[in-house]
């Protein structure tokens, strides 16, 4: 009895778990908006509460107050639980990530996807594991990384050459390119490039000498080993089985509650399995992740449901917890933070742009997808602190990590932008004539919607519309382009196609094209662009998503009866790109 006493948290232990949960995620939440507010990623102002309620800030105000709230010493029972959930946060943020990674789209997109990311993991991570090598102390590696250079020196690879999948997806949405072929170029990159870079940080996990110095209990070859069975039997039985089960759940138990049940014990189980086996449980949950997230039964609405419940609970926690146990500004090392910085952007933009230069891509192409996948984000920030936990990496090392981080995601987007921007305004009103436009699609399905939709594009291309559909639906089974608000856009590139033509089909029964936020489409927009004209793509897809964000214009052109009405429409849209 005494030991189960001594053991249990009493009630002072939960009254301060409780309210440094509270704290955290109130000030992460509140913080996060505010970022949001000045068009900033959320993470930065989770971030920041952290850095302002531990001892960069709170410490030197009220050490006493800190103390009491987050206990720094490590037996006390509330530091135990916080830290434990803590993990559980990190566990869910990475089976969020496995979740965006689709496997058939990496596999669909072939030389391109290959080059990009294996060239824009190659040179940032021979730069950083060369560095790494050569000045350790410098570059801030902790006293397990001194004691084993090896893992230091692949850990700092792997941190310069990882890209943040979920941020650059949110990137593209907000420029309105996530459907384009670009945008699912970068997309598939990115999904290569974390499933490589966490491949290889569970190797590096399985490297480390034990803390206390003890002989580990398996060797780093039968842990390899075993993780990648693991990794193997995941993505072929596990992948299949989840496939069997999805529609089974998602069709008698009750939504979202029965998918997400059924998502985390998967996730949960397969973490405890890697932590079991000495590899971190992050990598179980990443992986389970990818299985469940791989099989085309999971639709984007639950997808997004999962994304929401972790995004906005967990994910601040975790963010927050990181300023918690590191001063900002003792630990802050210039030196360090100007290397990490350098090879980060040189290195990572560097081999992106070289990798889509030998794909064939345009100089612009290039450029926005070398700028794209130098974002590392949460993913970065993920990393680092885990390696630090490990005793892998020093706080001015970790400091400088978390700067990077935040600097590339701040960084991508505009760049993107720029470079992307268009010369001339371009206005739909200009482009489209009654032709361009079927006032009332009788479609109810994608298939049919796209079959439908080339009918029109074959009359006024001159091309063959079986050869229109075929393409058209081809990309589609790639990456489906469904947007929110009740838009799609599939699109085809097109050999012996003269110029680009849009085709703007209205359904008001609307058609399913597994949009995230479930609603089916009730404006179709047919995109085809001759294929040696991408950049046409890329203006034609954001001038359409762009010009029907406005909810007014849209249920004006959806009342239309005409083509004619339906033109008229868009030429007096005010303050809009019509």
């Amino acid at each position: 009895m005494i030991i189960l006493a001594a053991a249990s948290l009493e009630p002072t232990d939960i009254t301060r778990l409780m309210l440094a949960l509270a704290v955290l995620l109130g000030a992460a939440r509140l913080l996060g908006e505010v970022s949001r507010q000045f068009k900033q990623p959320a993470v930065l102002g989770e971030i920041l509460a952290g850095v302002l309620l531990g001892p960069t800030v709170l410490g030197y105000v009220s050490p006493d107050l800190l103390e009491w709230l987050f206990p720094i010493s490590v037996g006390e029972p509330s530091r135990i639980a916080l830290d434990g959930f803590i993990v559980i946060a990190a566990t869910l943020l990475l089976l969020v990530v496995g979740l965006e990674v689709d496997l058939s789209t990496v596999r669909r997109q072939g030389k391109a996807t290959a080059l990009v990311s294996l060239l824009g993991v190659a040179i940032p991570f021979i730069l950083g594991a060369s560095l790494a090598f050569g000045i350790p102390e410098v570059l801030g590696a902790g006293e397990r990384g001194l004691a084993a250079p090896l893992p230091f020196a692949v850990f700092v690879g792997i941190a310069l050459s990882i890209t943040a999948l979920p941020v650059i997806a949110k990137v593209l949405m907000d420029l309105n390119l996530a459907k384009s072929d670009l945008g699912m170029l970068i997309i598939s990159s990115a999904m290569l490039n974390d499933l490589v870079g966490w491949i290889g940080f569970a190797v590096v996990l399985a490297l480390l000498p034990a803390e206390d110095g003890a002989a580990p209990t398996t060797s780093v070859f039968t842990t390899i080993t075993m993780t990648l069975v693991f990794l193997g039997v995941m993505i072929t039985l596990g992948r299949w089985l989840c496939h069997k089960a999805l529609p089974y759940i998602q069709s008698r138990w009750s939504w979202p509650g029965g998918v997400l049940g059924f998502v985390s014990v998967v996730a949960l189980t397969c973490a405890a399995f890697t932590e079991y086996l000495g590899i971190h449980s992050i990598f179980g949950a990443f992986i389970a992740g990818v299985a469940i997230g791989d099989s085309p039964r999971l639709r984007e609405r639950t997808r997004e449901t999962i994304h929401q419940f972790v995004t906005n609970f967990f994910a601040p926690v975790f963010f927050a917890s990181i300023g918690l146990r590191i001063n900002f500004v003792s630990s802050f090392e210039p030196l360090a933070v100007v290397i990490v910085l350098a090879v980060a952007f040189v290195g990572k933009a560097g081999g992106c742009y070289l990798g889509a230069s030998l794909a064939g891509m345009s100089k612009r192409e290039s450029w926005a997808t070398a700028f794209g996948m130098t974002c590392q984000g949460a993913v970065g920030i993920i990393l680092g602190q885990l390696a630090y936990s490990a005793g892998l990496i020093n706080d001015g090392l970790l400091v400088a990590v978390v700067i990077m981080a935040l600097a590339t995601s701040l960084f991508s987007g505009p760049a993107m932008q720029a470079v992307l921007k268009s010369k001339t305004r371009l206005r739909l009103a200009d482009i489209l004539s009654d032709k361009h436009i079927l006032i009332q699609m009788q479609a109810n399905t994608p298939t049919e919607a796209i079959t439908e939709l080339t009918q029109r594009g074959a009359e006024l291309t001159g091309l063959n519309a079986e050869t229109i559909a075929q393409t058209a639906l081809e990309r589609e089974e790639a990456m489906n382009t469904g947007l929110p608000l009740g838009l799609a856009v599939p699109h085809a590139r097109l050999d012996g196609l003269a110029k680009p033509c849009m085709i703007i089909g209205r359904s008001m029964i609307g058609v399913d094209f597994d949009a995230t936020d479930g609603e089916p489409a009730h404006l179709i927009c047919l995109l085809l662009i001759p294929t040696d004209d991408p950049d046409s793509q890329l203006e034609l897809l954001a001038l359409f998503a762009r010009t029907f964000q406005d909810d007014d214009l849209r249920q004006r052109v959806l009342a239309a009866t005409t083509p004619t009405e339906f033109r008229a429409e868009l030429n007096l849209a005010v303050g809009t790109s019509a």
